[in-house]
């Protein structure tokens, strides 16, 4: 039947008055941003407005509060994994940050991932799976021994995956790093796939001052010179890589988090923390603003080599290339980037859920932390190729695999990006079917071992 021209004309108005109250809503709650940073003097996100994005996803990727105050991450993703979505992989990922950071239900002192009954130390020497494995010793020779005409090997957790860089921060003091790793890889068999339910961690660190610890999740750590005793280093989580497997996806779910304050964008950086950027100098800072040949070529973004030596007049100077793992035209690359930004903003944005808590709440430093990505893939029967890889395609943590970013250059005008020479954690771990055990997929399971 065909309705009256003046009702037809009422029933638009309303749907068009819905329309509008939807999108505000929408709006209001949670403003998506595009290709973001994080200003450090305002503990703000912002987005760069190069690159703005379709927002044109009909559900938004929503973060919840009870994440925070009644963490309970999920076992799997929900749905079927060729039909899941984005949202739901990044859900799932800061679901679990957000556990592992929560104090522990029988020791507040410390937080989950640092309870060594669920997730103990990879040790450098030793059992790493004893009831007895300590907290990390970071063991470092600061001068070469001149009887040793060898090469002067640094130990492995101040070495970066894949080349063994190592980096500094802007206050000369060398990055570390850690790995730990639910414990059931202490039990699992080395045929077949990893336990379901696998977890690893690895962490990167820096030496902080007393009064940047309100700013960063810290440890105390003993340092050992080549000669003299321990020293007692208080170091801030820089880093992290957290990778977590479900029934439905033993390709693992590969997430990363770092620190508001490391570095800029390269391409659109934002305005330096108020105490600088933790690994960039002010004038290279200044070179990405208004860049030239010359600057260029001496800060060496991104640059990092195997160290011979601890003592170094030359901090690192690093950049982040693609921000949120995305390069122009990458598979579903603003899906990912909405997503991506659209969680951070909900939870470390203004007024975020992790921003509004009070100073004295144990979770409100992770408001200086933030998602930059994951990885997993579409279809688990098949081999983690790059046309079956899905979500941060880009994905690398600028403390971790500095130099596997990607690659910039000057055109004589403006720094330019491109994906020479860069690499995501499918390029180093390799994912086969029903041989993720065998296949490389975790790069720690040997060492576990003793293989």
């Amino acid at each position: 039947m065909k309705l009256p021209q003046k009702f037809r004309f009422v029933l638009k108005g309303i749907a068009c008055f819905l329309s509008i109250w939807l999108f505000l809503g929408f709006y209001n709650a949670a403003p998506l941003h595009a290709l973001s940073d994080f200003n450090s003097n305002e503990l703000s996100y912002t987005a760069n407005t190069d690159t703005l994005l379709a927002q044109s996803y009909s559900t938004p990727c929503l973060a919840s509060a009870d994440w925070v105050n009644k963490p309970n991450p999920p076992s799997e993703i929900p749905g079927n994994p060729k039909t899941q979505t984005f949202c739901q992989f990044y859900q799932f990922s800061w679901q679990w940050f957000l556990y592992l950071m929560s104090p522990s239900a029988s020791d507040p002192s410390l937080r989950n991932f640092q309870d060594a009954k669920n997730y103990p130390i990879l040790q450098v020497t030793g059992d790493s799976c004893s009831s007895n494995a300590t907290e990390p010793v970071f063991f470092i020779r600061t001068v070469k021994d001149l009887k040793d005409a060898g090469e002067f090997v640094l130990p492995e957790r101040i070495n970066q995956a894949g080349d063994a860089a190592t980096i500094y921060a802007q206050n000369d003091n060398v990055v570390f790093y850690s790995v730990r790793f639910g414990r059931d890889l202490c039990t699992a068999s080395n045929q077949g796939n990893l336990p379901t339910d696998t977890t690893e961690i690895k962490m990167a660190w820096k030496t902080i001052e007393e009064a940047e610890k309100a700013n960063y999740i810290s440890i105390d750590a003993d340092v050992i010179p080549e000669t003299g005793t321990p020293v007692k280093e208080t170091l801030g989580l820089v880093g992290y890589h957290l990778v977590r497997g479900t029934p439905e996806h033993p390709e693992l779910i590969w997430s990363s988090y770092e620190h508001k304050s490391n570095a800029p964008n390269c391409l659109k950086p934002s305005a330096a923390p108020a105490n600088g950027w933790s690994f960039l100098s002010e004038s290279c800072s200044q070179c990405l603003s208004s860049p030239n040949q010359s600057c260029f070529d001496s800060c060496k973004y991104n640059a990092a080599q195997k160290a011979t030596s601890l003592t170094t007049d030359t901090p690192s100077e690093i950049c982040r290339i693609f921000p949120e793992g995305t390069a122009p035209g990458d598979n579903k690359g603003e899906e990912n980037i909405t997503d991506v930004d659209t969680l951070n903003q909900q939870l470390v944005g203004p007024g975020g859920i992790l921003t509004s808590l009070p100073a004295n709440n144990p979770m409100a430093v992770m408001a200086n932390y933030f998602n930059i990505g994951a990885l997993w893939v579409n279809d688990t029967s098949q081999p983690a190729n790059p046309d079956n890889q899905r979500g941060g395609l880009r994905l690398e943590n600028p403390t971790m695999e500095t130099t596997y970013q990607g690659t910039l250059t000057f055109n004589g005008s403006m720094i330019e990006a491109s994906t020479q020479n860069g690499r995501n954690c499918f390029s180093c771990h390799i994912y086969t079917p029903n041989k993720t055990a065998t296949s490389k997929l975790s790069h720690i399971f040997d060492n576990i071992h003793g293989q």
